[in-house]
């Protein structure tokens, strides 16, 4: 009787080929200790390289619609050249037109500078106007001394005192030192401390590091709505250069901050807060100031798109605004003046007369219950310029729309003795008489009503310093 070979168990049969041999015992082994490999499957396999010819076929059909947009985009922008468009900036002043990095105050005025300033931008041109800087990077012509009887007044402010959207001749500064001298019969200087996009931190530290030799017998500050946005904010997004800026300390003492001003990228957003410097600005806002400041404002092009678009200005707020930390519009024109008493026209020049100053108005409204950081260390900033003109022997002035006085830490100026001289009257209640469309700066008119406002108060400082 055959016995049958006993199997082992758990070992395998052996397994016979199609060639009728049979199989090695050692490979059968040798799989049995390889079970915990599993092989991939022929449908994984054809699937792998699948997915990776889908991947690189996308990336070349990108990459070519890519080229194909650059090439349209080039062609398009010849085009409109050989039709006479031209970038932004070839039509309208730059944002470094005049000024230079400084590393005490962020920029300041290119002395011996000149050329004409084009705006605003970039709505239609409102103005073209004349612009020489000084020796002492100061607006207006070199200074000669003073004779011995004659008067030195010195103007601080940004924008609105620079005046850089009018003619010299009719800045308000100017208007105030001819009217001046008729007033007082006795030879006056006038002298235009106005430096575009300062703030209150600026003008004390220009004064004070720079210009408190010129020994004025007279300061204005000349404070506007921008002033307490602008003292707590380091470097502004499209901003060439940034600037330092004062924190009130714990003790109350003032600290300043980033100087010498460091070197910041063109498209952030830095302020203070807290007496801490932070970065405001996010992605999106990055983004679209790399895109407005790398593309739009050197295509024509993108020239020929905005001349369309500034038929609709509140579009291109809101699209300069996608451009700000936190996407708000672009920041509105000056605060319109506190409510007067309608004034006729005459059948003349078509401008209304400017009413006396302070004649027949309404006392202004009392300050906030609590301000807001930013208002308080303007005050602040505004008492600390005071103090150090008042040390200079000379008088001090503030002035500025009503609304932006008060809005500031009015008991405490009170308390430092300060006076404040509203202009409202000069520029009355119809901004179209006044300022400059689209961009709310003075006109010629606004100028000449604001320096003829100023006469009797600044006269009256000239007078009282005499008389010490």
């Amino acid at each position: 009787m055959r016995m049958r070979p006993q199997q082992t168990v758990g070992a395998a049969p052996a397994v016979v080929d199609e060639g009728n041999e049979p199989a090695d015992c050692g490979a059968a082994a040798d799989a049995d200790a390889d079970t915990d490999v599993v092989a991939p499957s022929p449908a994984v396999l054809e699937r792998r390289p699948r997915w990776r010819r889908r991947l690189r076929a996308l990336t070349v059909r990108l990459m070519v619609v890519g080229v194909m947009v650059i090439l349209t985009l080039v062609l398009v922008e010849v085009v409109f050249r050989l039709f006479g468009y031209r970038p932004v900036y070839d039509v309208y002043s730059s944002p470094d037109s005049f000024v230079r990095y400084d590393a005490d105050l962020g920029w300041s005025l290119e002395p011996g500078s000149t050329g004409e300033f084009v705006g605003p931008r970039p709505f239609p041109i409102e103005y073209r106007s004349d612009v020489r800087i000084n020796e002492l990077g100061l607006r207006g012509p070199e200074l000669e001394p003073v004779p011995a009887n004659g008067v030195r007044v010195l103007v601080l402010g940004d924008s609105w005192t620079a005046g850089f959207e009018v003619e010299e001749e009719e800045t308000y500064v100017a208007v105030l030192q001819e009217r001046l001298e008729r007033r007082l019969n006795v030879p006056v200087q006038v002298i235009n401390g106005g430096v575009r996009g300062y703030g209150t931190d600026q003008a004390l530290l220009l004064y004070r590091d720079r210009l408190d030799d010129l020994d004025p017998d007279v300061v204005l500050y000349h404070t506007t709505i921008n002033d307490p946005e602008d003292n707590t904010v380091l470097h502004r997004m499209r901003r060439l250069y940034g600037k330092p800026a004062f924190h009130v300390g714990p003790d109350g003492s003032l600290r300043l901050v980033a100087q010498p001003v460091p070197d910041y990228p063109q498209c952030s957003e830095f302020r203070l807060v807290g007496g801490e410097v932070t970065r405001v600005d996010g992605v999106r806002a990055r983004a679209f100031c790399w895109l407005q400041t790398n593309l739009s404002d050197r295509s024509a092009f993108f020239s020929f798109v905005t001349e369309r678009l500034q038929r609709n200005p509140d579009v291109v707020r809101r699209l300069y605004g996608l451009g700000s930390p936190n996407g708000a519009p672009a920041p509105p024109p000056p605060s319109p003046p506190a409510a007067d008493a309608p004034h006729e026209r005459p059948e003349g020049d078509g401008e209304p007369p400017m009413p006396p100053a302070g004649g027949g108005q309404d006392p202004p409204p009392p300050p906030p219950p609590a301000l807001d950081p930013p208002h308080a260390l303007t005050a602040r900033l505004i008492k600390e310029l005071a103090a150090e003109v008042r040390r200079d022997g000379a008088e001090f002035l503030l002035i500025g729309l009503g609304a932006d006085l008060t809005a500031l830490d009015l008991p405490a100026l009170d308390a430092a003795d300060i006076d404040a001289v509203p202009i409202d009257a000069a520029m009355g209640t119809d901004p179209s008489v006044t300022q400059i469309p689209n961009d709310g700066h003075p006109n010629p008119v606004g100028h000449r009503r604001i320096g003829e406002l100023l006469v009797d108060p600044v006269a009256g400082l000239v007078q009282e310093g005499e008389g010490r």
